[in-house]
This record gives C-alpha cells, structure tokens and sequence, in this order.
C-alpha cells in the first residue's frame, strides 16, 4: 500500500478512536480510502444516516476528513523506527488475518520478523504467579524456543516476563504484543526485557505509538496474542483473570490449548486444572507442545532453530565487568562461583525487615515481591518500605521484575 493509502488508513483508525470494533464495523462498508470518499465498495454513495448511526460521537470528526492526526502517527513512526503494517501487506501475519476481528493496522518495533516462516505458539498466566510457575514459564519456553517455536506473550509480569527471557535466553526470537504503543514499556521494571526484544525479537501493538495501555486494551490485546498464535499455553490462572480472556480466544479461533496442571488447592492452577478437565492437552514440557506439530509444521520448526543465535543475558545495565575482556571476566566469575553468600545479622533488624529476611534467606535464587507479600502476610505497603530499608543497609539486593536476593 502507497503512503497516502496508508495514511487514509491511519486516519479511519484515528476517527474510530484507534477502537477495534468500530474500525472492523467501518470497513464492512468500504475501504478506508472509500469511506473517506464517503463511498462503499462499489463506488455508490453511503446514506448519511447510516454513518451517523455507525459512528456515533465520532460522526462529527469523519466529516472534518482531517488528515492531521494520521500524517503525525505516520512521522512519529517514521522517526521512531515502527513499521506500520496494514492487513493487506504480504508480511501481516496470516494466522492474525484469519479470525473475527483482525487489527487494521499492526505497529510494530524491533526485527522486521515475518511470522508466517514459524510456528508461534502463545504462553500465558497470572501476573500473581508463584515463583515455581514462573521458573517453569522460563524453563518451559527456552525448550521450546530451542526446538524452533517462537514465543508469544503480552510482556506483563511474572508468566509473560518469563515466557519472553526463556526464550531470549535460547537464542530465540519473541514477540510482545502491548496494550498500549509500542513505544510505551510497561510495566516499567520490564525495560530491560524490552530492550532485550528489541534486539532479538518483535514487539506488536494496534494502537498507536504515545497510547498508554488501560482498561479494555489489555482484552482487546488477548485476541492477538491467540491470534497471532498455532496454540496457547496455560501456566498459571486463578477463576477470575486476565488468562481466561485469552483462552476464550483460543477456542474461538479453534487453536490448540495447553495446560499445566497444579495442585487442586491452589488457586492459580484453577484455570489450567478445568481446561484440562475440558481436554486441554497436559503440559509437562517442551515435548508435549512440539509433539503436537512436529509432523505437521516440521518446515515452519526447521525454520525457527535455522533462525536461533548466540546470545548473553544481560542485566537493565552493563556493569564494569561487561567491559573487560571475556576470559577476565569468566576467571572472576569462576573464581567465586561457589562463595556462599555471607546471611545478614536478622536479630538486628526491626520485627517486618527481620520477617522479610528471614523468607529470602530460605532460598538460594531471587523471590518475587508478590510471593514475600504472600508469605510474611505484611502489608505491600510495609514490605515496599522494608525492603527498601534492607537494600540501603546492604543485606539484600533486587533485580528486574521486583525480584529479590540476598547482596
């Protein structure tokens, strides 16, 4: 599509109020091109009416035919390295196309990935994980990335964050698809995962760039996510979340679902236990997803393992260490590799500080803030400022994701 078509396009969306439903609504009419003509398909005028009546308040705003708004989103993503892509363009990916409500427009940042070379697969849960679901999350997609599936998650905390860095980690393109635009990191603590996206990976969105994410986006953002995706993996997911609206997708679109199961009393393994009671496949690992296509979508597998590379985690920032030679820096990390962490004097700490440490120091890896407000029942107030507290007097010290260790 040329740049005015495209800016025609922009400009529907911008007069919808960037709404899927009322864009999906306006293009059974006419093209946007047409419309803006005040035109069907067929080059016959459209009664007045009967766009006042489809478009409501915005009816006021089509009739400016302003193109202002749409030629500003045009330069901001021309300036800020998005591809605009539109649902008619080769590279828009197929398996989007095909359901009910398909974006008009895609933004998208980071590789310039064609999706329909993969096989995708969704990976979602709870934001309220624990952190046993999380490391499965990270261990279960660095198996399936490694096998040559791409990942696809909404790049939210906990499951989603853990969906992106198991695949990251494999050397494994991802992809995010955001509420918001996608130039809006949220939540914040994942800037360095998005960078990280960047790099190796793409993030999507159908809202425009400068859009912060809120209320019915966050829905409107599921259906791509299963969209986008061969099947969808459940983690973790209590009766009422965001997790379900996801699955709904799924089984609209008649694509594959896949369950973790968990214990019966756990209200996180709510969702997956039921979907598996209703003949979602059980997922124990990375084999039961790609068993699932490795015979027919052998090729699109080939494909994701010929695109895997070499990668290094990296923290939000490169230390001073990052900048020495790599044999200095595997010498000192050999050398203390196997230096147990000193345990902070806890009787010395107030009551709610010496109940925080006393969690953390049980384990030898990061805990999550959720899972510390869960188990030393405080406040998350009184937990924010004690952990603050702990990380000024050095006994602790936190990591991306509000992740939390002994210093």
């Amino acid at each position: 599509m040329d740049e005015r078509g495209l800016i025609k396009c922009l400009w529907l969306n911008s007069v919808c109020g960037h709404s899927p439903e009322l864009i999906g609504s306006c293009l059974k009419l006419g093209t946007a091109e047409s419309l803006f003509e005040g035109k069907a398909f067929d080059g016959s005028l459209i009664d007045e009416k009967t766009l006042k009546k489809l478009l409501g308040h915005a009816y006021t705003e089509y009739k400016k035919k302003d193109l202002g708004e749409a030629e500003k989103i045009f330069e901001q993503c021309a300036k800020g390295g998005i591809r605009i892509m539109h649902i008619s363009d080769p590279e828009y990916p197929d398996m989007l196309k095909n359901t009910d409500l398909p974006p008009h427009i895609l933004y998208a940042k980071g590789e310039n990935i064609d999706l329909n070379r993969y096989l995708t697969v969704s990976v979602v849960g709870t934001r309220y994980a624990s952190t046993e679901g999380v490391e499965f999350t990270k261990k279960l997609c660095f198996d399936m990335a490694k096998s040559g599936v791409v990942v696809v998650s909404g790049m939210a905390r906990r499951i989603d964050s853990a969906a992106h860095l198991g695949a990251l980690d494999a050397g494994q393109m991802t992809v995010a698809v955001l509420a918001g635009g996608v130039d809006i990191v949220y939540p914040p603590e994942n800037d360095g995962l998005y960078r990280r996206i960047l790099e190796c990976g793409m993030i999507v969105s159908e809202r425009p760039p400068g859009w912060e994410g809120k209320g019915g986006y966050y829905q409107e953002r599921n259906r791509i996510i299963a969209g986008l995706s061969y099947g969808s993996v459940v983690v973790e997911g209590p009766k009422r979340s965001g997790t379900s609206i996801t699955i709904k997708y799924t089984q609209e679109y008649n694509r594959d679902i896949f369950a973790v199961p968990g214990k019966p009393t756990d209200k996180n393994a709510y969702i997956p236990n039921n979907l598996i009671k209703d003949g979602a496949i059980t997922t124990l690992s990375a084999e039961d997803v790609i068993g699932e296509y490795s015979d027919y979508y052998g090729e699109l597998l080939d494909n994701g393992i010929a695109a895997i590379r070499e990668v290094q985690a990296f923290d939000d920032e490169p230390s001073a260490a990052d900048q020495e030679p790599r044999r200095d820096r595997s010498l000192k990390r050999d050398s203390s590799a196997h230096k147990p962490k000193a345990k902070p004097d806890i009787n010395s700490c107030p009551p709610k500080e010496r109940k925080i440490l006393e969690y953390i120091c049980k384990f030898d890896r990061s805990v999550h803030i959720d899972d510390i407000i869960r188990e030393t029942g405080l406040s998350s107030s009184d937990v924010s400022s004690a952990l603050v507290m702990l990380q000024l007097k050095g006994y602790i010290a936190q990591s991306a994701g509000n992740l939390y260790s002994l210093a």
